[in-house]
């Protein structure tokens, strides 16, 4: 198994102690079909036996039985997608960042691994930020040779329909995808809670919700494709969420902003749908999980 991300995760405050939990994955491939080869874990993590609605991809549904992580708590998972194989993984639920009692930090670091002629598609559910909550979340892709990933993340600043503004607190995030050690993308945010970035025309705008999907592709005509399909879609109710589609280099990349979780993944899923036949030439096969 490669190392962690070198992205390192510095909690805001050392002296509590909360749940450690860990989780390896490692997945191969052979003769058209993906098995999952290894599977340790310490903690609450888990996963559900591995799903086939499609021959020659292994869906898996990453479990955190506690449902929330407070401050002081550690969840590292890390993901090996080895030569050929072709992996998509997903969550049940949403992730819960519950608000600080003591300063400490909430950390959640992933670090997915695809080696060349292997693909992974990475959907989890999004993330919610209570009021108050600390939180440290990275997440680094390594790509090798040809290998192909797409993923993203959405993350929620506060409970709107509970009347609850992200206030108080700090909410840190790192994305990054490297390939054969270059970095294709690199995305760091820093948000404090009550702060200028929550409203200011240059930040979140006073969306509460925000999102991002990424692709890797060198198909120059992916980024019109996806325009066009999410702009057919019919208007959310909210009517001022804000989508966008651009491209650069090999990196594809879509973002929402909002007031909705659910209408960021129906933007996202849209857009999945038209570009895994363009890049991984195959028709879209959503998890069983997402009707539920």
């Amino acid at each position: 198994m490669p190392p962690a991300s070198s992205v390192e995760i510095v909690p805001r405050s050392a002296h509590a102690l909360g749940w450690r939990a860990e989780l390896v994955l490692g997945f191969s491939g052979r003769d058209g079909r993906t098995t999952l080869s290894r599977r340790t874990h310490s903690g609450p993590l888990r996963v559900q036996r591995p799903f086939y609605p499609e021959p020659q991809v292994c869906h898996v549904y990453i479990l955190h039985p506690p449902g929330g992580i407070v401050g002081g708590d550690t969840l590292q998972i890390q993901v090996l997608a080895g030569e050929r194989a072709q992996v998509l993984l997903t969550t049940p639920a949403a992730n819960k960042f519950y608000r600080s009692k003591d300063g400490a930090a909430a950390r959640l670091h992933q670090s997915l691994t695809v080696e060349a002629d292997a693909s992974l598609e990475w959907f989890p559910q999004e993330s919610i930020v209570f009021d108050g909550a600390w939180v440290d979340s990275a997440t680094r892709v390594n790509l090798a040779g040809d290998a192909h990933f797409m993923g993203w993340e959405i993350t929620c600043l506060g409970r709107r329909a509970a009347q609850e503004t992200y206030a108080q607190g700090e909410y840190r995030q790192h994305f990054e995808i490297w390939r054969d050690g270059r970095p294709l993308w690199i995305e760091r945010a820093c948000v404090t809670g009550g702060g200028a970035v929550l409203n200011g025309a240059w930040g979140l705008a006073g969306f509460s919700v925000t999102g991002s999907f990424v692709c890797i592709t060198k198909n120059p005509g992916a980024v019109q494709c996806v325009r066009d399909a999410v702009g057919q879609m019919a208007p959310s109710q909210n009517g001022d969420d804000l989508f966008s589609a651009t491209q650069r280099d090999e990196v594809l990349i879509c973002r929402y902003l909002g007031h909705s979780a659910e209408q960021a993944r129906r933007y996202f899923i849209r857009a999945w749908e038209v570009l895994r036949p363009l890049v991984l030439e195959r028709a879209a096969c959503a998890p069983r999980i997402w009707a539920t």
